[in-house]
């Protein structure tokens, strides 16, 4: 009868905890390289958002700027050219050439902006480039015929002023006017391929959430089915072996050759082993116990037959029980082995139930967090609607005070009726000072000067009523791009935190699965302790019977020196011998193969 006390040394990566332990690594690197790779896209949706709108925002500054500039720089040229006299007589004509140096300077740096950054956000060739271009070309001319026009005005040479005003300025002003609208229509372009975008890539960063979301179950599953292959299925079937082997003894079928073939290299071969080495002892047991029946049987023949040798044989028969009893020891000290056997692999489902106390915290952390990143981009995204409800407010108020502008309109067309009245006065005046000849004449003069006033009056009307009109324009324009962007952070940005907020709901979820997961790992490792408990018991129950047969032996060598003693009783003690014999007979029956 062989038997081994070494455990077999199991590597830490095959063990329960081993193998429990690259699955949950797996997971969590899963997990950290999928919140990296989305934290990556929303940071490239960020700066690429914020940084078109910097630059558009900066090109259209310029562009208001440089029209700004443009029209208080065309209307001084007028103002020079229709009543410069009067502009010296008042003494404003400092203050004007100031007015346009200053409106040079800036329309010069506007310029320079709109062409260095429409070289950068657009294509060479683009139609960006080119409207930035003809501006320039346009503009070149355009400041030195009013260059000319500033020193024709320090020089008081009207001819000048009134050649660039109405000449070549003219067609340069309208031309660039017409660039300015298609630089205008251009960013509107830029600003929509921009929001498509981030649009394309946002929706690109939710596919990869829900790839990596789908790569995670897989990884679950997987892993699931590997511990079971592993665990699970090695247990099921050594426990269907070893009940085999029970159920047959059972119905007297019992076969002691039969051995766990369960192959594994966790530790459940700790199990195997100790099972096996169970079985093996238990055959050599009951093999010494068979021969032992027969030898009983044999001696109480020849006591029958030979009376006179009885004490001898009784003296044999005591030996046979001594060793019988040093054999009861040996199964009882295997017993107490196959305990210790026992108690091993009870720690080692205690290391797996510590694994899995530690995998349920990790995952209430994993799910915590998840929380967090919900309710964050709730409050985000609810800061982000009463901040825009406050924007809507503010432009609804501002629009309506932009109405205020039709005034202007009102009020130029009293100045264009008080300058018809005007002028048909002064007509009148001229008339009657013909009528009245010499003496009329100085009243002929003053109804010219009237005359002109009034022409100068309806001049500056007109052209406010065209800045009021473009100013309307101007307003109405950017109230409808103010109101596009409220739709698109109602529309896009909204339903965006929506999105982060149903991402924390998923992640929350997957944590609470793999927290039942751990669950359901706990329960089979304790039904795993309930088993090993059982089979304590039952060691314990085999050592009690082999201690109480040792003193049933004991006792029988007694009575067999009370035989040697007192041969009279020799039959008595026979007949116990048999009937010891027949029960330890009727028991190796039980086994078809010893």
């Amino acid at each position: 009868m062989a038997t081994n006390n070494n455990q077999k040394k199991i590597p830490f990566f095959k063990t329960v905890a081993g193998m429990s332990g690259i699955s949950y690594a797996a997971l969590l690197l899963l997990f950290v390289v999928s919140i990296f790779i989305v934290i990556g896209q929303m940071n490239d949706i960020t700066s690429t958002s914020i940084g078109t709108s910097t630059t558009v925002e900066g090109v259209m500054d310029d562009i208001r700027v440089f029209e700004v500039d443009m029209r208080i720089l065309d209307n001084d040229g007028f103002a020079f050219a229709a009543m410069y006299d009067t502009i010296v007589s008042i003494g404003q004509l400092d203050g004007k050439l100031s007015e346009m140096e200053k409106c040079i300077a800036e329309m010069d740096a506007a310029v320079e902006g709109i062409n260095s950054t429409m070289a950068v956000v657009t294509s060479a060739g683009s139609t960006a480039q080119q409207a930035a271009a003809i501006l320039q070309e346009n503009y070149t001319p355009y400041k030195a015929g009013y260059q000319a026009v500033m020193k024709a005005a320090k020089e008081g040479d009207v001819n000048t002023i009134l050649g660039v005003v109405y000449g070549d300025a003219s067609t340069q002003l309208a031309n660039m006017k017409e660039q300015l609208v298609i630089l205008n229509e251009e960013l509107v372009t830029i600003q929509n391929t921009t929001q498509n975008y981030v649009r394309a890539k946002t929706q690109s960063a939710i596919m990869m959430v829900n790839l990596m979301m789908v790569v995670y179950v897989i990884f679950i599953i997987a892993f699931l089915f590997w511990n079971y292959r592993s665990i699970g299925r090695k247990v099921n079937q050594m426990a269907d072996e070893i009940n085999g082997i029970i159920s047959d003894i059972k119905n007297n079928k019992g076969n002691l050759n039969a051995r766990v073939e369960t192959q594994t290299s966790s530790e459940l071969v700790h199990i195997k082993d100790g099972f096996n080495l169970f079985i093996e002892t238990l055959q050599g047991i009951l093999r010494q116990v068979k021969d032992g029946t027969v030898i009983l049987t044999e001696s109480s023949e020849n006591m029958t037959n030979q009376i006179m040798l009885a004490s001898d044989n009784i003296t044999n028969t005591s030996a046979a029980l001594e060793e019988l009893s040093a054999s009861m020891q040996n199964v009882s000290d295997t017993a107490r082995v196959m305990n210790d056997k026992l108690d091993d692999v009870k720690g080692a489902t205690d290391n797996i139930n510590n694994g899995v106390e530690d995998g349920t915290a990790k995952a209430e952390e994993i799910r915590a967090e998840a929380i967090v990143i919900k309710e964050d981009a709730q409050n985000k995204k609810d800061n982000t609607g009463a901040k825009m409800e406050e924007l809507s407010t503010v432009l609804e108020q501002s629009v309506k005070d932009s109405e205020k502008v039709a005034q202007i309109n009102e009020l130029t067309k009293v100045i264009l009726d008080i300058a018809s009245q005007t002028n048909l006065l002064a007509l009148n005046a001229s008339i009657e000072a013909a009528r009245a000849g010499e003496a009329g004449k100085g009243f002929a003069v003053v109804a010219s000067e009237i005359s002109s006033l009034a022409e100068n009056s309806r001049q500056t009307a007109g052209n406010i009523q065209v800045i009021s009109n473009e100013v309307t324009e101007a307003v109405t324009s950017l109230a409808t791009n103010a109101n596009q962007v409220l739709e698109f952070i109602n529309t896009t940005v909204l339903a965006d935190y929506d999105a982060f907020v149903d991402t924390g709901e998923k992640y929350e979820e997957t944590a609470r699965l793999i927290n039942e997961m751990l669950d359901g790992i706990s329960t089979q490792s304790q039904s795993l302790n309930t088993i090993m408990g059982e089979m304590a018991d039952s060691v314990t129950s085999i050592s009690e019977s082999v201690e109480q047969a040792s003193e049933a032996i004991n006792q029988s060598a007694e009575h067999s020196q009370d035989i040697v003693d007192e041969i009279s009783g020799i039959s008595s003690a026979m007949d116990t011998n048999n009937d010891v014999t027949e029960k330890l007979n009727d028991s190796t029956r039980q086994f078809i193969t010893i």
